[in-house]
């Protein structure tokens, strides 16, 4: 789909105001939440407006002016109320425009909503890395996320909603926001980067739709008669989960069970009862540990550690924030016996605020109570452990702690209540609802919770394509995958693993589709976080993507290998689409299939490999920091890839 040129547009469309506390109108119109003040609607196609009301009542839809503007025999477009009281009218392709107001009518019954613009929607969903907020990494880019504020791009994230039991027609929203710091703080980075950097591209206001659930599989996104194709045993759970009774009784099994595990840990902790946290607590029989080789294996219970730390005159009595960079599990956190801080689980980084007057001049004490539930009280390598004040001043803490065992509890029995991951919950609670919304284009990162079963991702991606663009009623709707980052401990040799595993899928549903590029990202990623914070550099990759599907530009993504050819000398020789240097990174298999590092060298869109074989890998492990293949002309990082060797 090409859109056509922008042209100045000075009738302004305003879409009428939901009266959501009027039950007469409630029981007369319905419109979805989508459909709401301060709505993006799609450019150059075709626009499903919807919405419920008694069947077989006519329902009036047409577009108007801005407020206090007049518009003469505005075009209306009419439709039916079926059986159900649902009816959908189809507004015609429009250029850029606003603001302008939808005014949807039925008898007497009117409903305007306001400030609504005609711009480019994009859909981003998957799992946590889309997730991944403006908070979790604003220290990244702190300056642009303090100053950047605009009207022109408009957010809009769809709560979570686990459904079982068929798809809703209703979703979870507090509605569209305008870009801000405070409304962006809580909203998906990457579709917050992507919306700033297309509407600087286009001119165009853009909406940005958030619809993601951390953890999720991509058997949660597609319905559960796809899922059995895939999987019969775990479409059957969420069959018997479907029943809302079953499900009560496993959260309220699960709830009671929670309950007094932690009240058995509270009162068996010498640490609670000994007051462990207090800044003249007694901690001189502690043992001393290295805070990344701390004395314990495995830990149901608690683990208790403590840091003294000198504060200088000037510093005491201020404000500072604590930065305690990411824990495992839960922790409970406090500064001379006042707790600053707790988190609940592993993944979120720990940034505590210090309250004034809490720092004294001279010894302080930092308490941390770990609380596991089987796995090793740990710190992740390479984030910042230090004390900052406002003046920018950093006291680094030191890696040496005095910790104590706290108490050693029994195993928490639970059943399963993470509905969210079983078969069709997020498709049904979240994604139907959006559907059939104008949308210029889907943005897909997810995978993290498949890399156990990656073979048969790539089919379950292509399901996953298919059944939305038939739901959203666009064949064409262009998808753009973002491919696992890099991620976990490099390893020198050759590994099987299910994370490369995955990328391959992920990179043959792609090729495999003409309508979805991929976006590389195999070296953005961290070592220590599956949360990657450099979410602004991989939008640049996504609009790069959607500038080649959707604007229909001739721009060159990420290398991909076209061929490996035996030679005769005893080289292999690798055809890429487009110019590469490359040094390092690849593998070639045996008759055994057992996989060698070798070495290589680049000639224009070819990599001469030095040895032979009978398979060819690329970038083909968990972090593979040593890989270095990239275009000559963007310097994008080629795609990991496994493909033949052919004779």
């Amino acid at each position: 789909m090409r859109y056509p040129n922008i042209i100045p547009f000075k009738v302004t469309l305003v879409l009428c105001g939901f009266l959501f506390f009027a039950p007469t109108l409630w029981a007369a119109i319905r419109l979805p939440r989508l459909i709401s003040n301060g709505m993006v609607l799609q450019r150059g196609m075709e626009v499903p407006v919807w919405g419920w009301t008694e069947p077989g009542q006519t329902v009036n839809v047409c577009l108007l002016p801005a407020v206090g503007k007049a518009k003469k025999n505005p075009v209306i477009y009419t439709a039916t109320a079926d059986s159900t009281g649902k009816w959908q009218v189809r507004l015609p392709a429009m250029r850029a425009a606003g603001p302008l107001a939808l005014q949807v009518s039925s008898g007497e019954v009117k409903i305007v909503v306001n400030d609504v613009w005609v711009g480019d929607v994009w859909v981003c969903s998957g799992q946590s890395n889309i997730d991944t907020n403006i908070e979790r990494v604003y220290p990244q880019y702190p300056e642009e996320i303090d100053r950047d504020s605009t009207t022109r791009v408009r957010l809009f994230k769809v709560e979570n909603e686990a459904a079982l039991k068929g798809p809703h027609s209703f979703l979870l929203s507090s509605g569209w926001k305008t870009l801000s710091k405070k409304n962006a703080w809580r909203f998906s980075a990457l579709g917050y980067f992507m919306g700033k950097q297309m509407e600087a591209k286009t001119g165009v206001v853009q909406g940005i739709i958030q619809c993601s659930w951390g953890g999720t599989p991509i058997e949660s996104w597609i319905p559960r008669d796809s899922v059995a194709r895939f999987d019969k045993r775990m479409a059957d759970e969420a069959l018997f989960y479907e029943d809302a009774n079953v499900r009560e009784a496993a959260k309220e099994a699960n709830q009671i069970a929670a309950d007094r595990w932690n009240e058995l840990l509270n009162q068996l902790d010498p640490g609670i009862s000994g007051n462990w946290t207090a800044a003249d607590f007694d901690d001189s029989g502690w043992e001393r540990a290295q805070q990344y080789k701390l004395p314990v294996a495995r830990l149901n219970g608690s683990f208790w550690m403590r840091e003294h730390i000198c504060i200088d005159a000037a510093h005491a009595g201020q404000e500072a924030l604590l930065l305690l960079g990411t824990l495992v599990d839960a922790d409970f956190t406090y500064v001379n016996g006042t707790l600053v801080g707790q988190t609940g689980y592993q993944y979120p980084p720990r940034r505590y605020n210090i309250p004034q007057g809490l720092l004294r001049e001279g010894d302080n004490v930092i308490t941390i109570r770990f609380v596991n539930h089987g796995a090793a009280p740990q710190f992740v390598q390479e984030k910042p452990y230090l004390i900052r004040w406002t003046d920018g001043t950093t006291l680094p803490l030191s890696q040496e702690w005095l910790v104590h065992q706290g108490v050693t509890m029994p195993n928490q029995p639970s059943m399963p209540t993470g509905f969210q991951n079983m078969a069709a919950a997020a498709y049904n609670g979240m994604l139907f609802p959006l559907t059939p919304y104008a949308v210029a284009g889907i943005i897909w990162y997810q995978g993290e919770s498949n890399t156990g079963r990656a073979k048969v991702y790539e089919a379950q991606l292509r399901c996953l394509m298919q059944d939305w663009r038939q739901q959203f009623q666009q064949p064409a709707l262009p998808f753009v995958i973002v491919q696992l980052a890099n991620f976990m401990a490099p390893s020198p040799k050759p590994q099987e693993t299910g994370w490369a595993e995955l990328r391959e899928s992920q990179r043959r549903a792609a090729l495999s589709d003409p309508r979805a590029e991929l976006a590389v990202a195999i070296d953005l990623g961290e070592a220590n976080d599956i949360h990657p914070l450099r979410k602004k550099e991989l939008a640049e990759r996504v609009l790069l993507a959607f500038d080649k599907l959707v604007f229909g530009k001739r721009v060159s993504l990420s290398p991909q290998p076209l061929s490996a050819k035996a030679a005769g000398d005893g080289t292999i020789v690798v055809t890429f689409d487009q110019p590469v240097s490359a040094t390092r990174g690849f593998e070639i298999s045996n008759a055994e299939g057992s996989f060698r590092n070798v070495g290589c060298e680049a000639k224009g869109s070819q990599v001469i490999i030095h040895g032979q074989g009978t398979r060819l890998r690329y970038a083909w492990k968990n972090n593979p920091i040593e890989a270095d293949c990239r275009a000559q002309k963007s310097l994008l990082p080629a795609t990991p890839f496994e493909i033949p060797i052919a004779e």
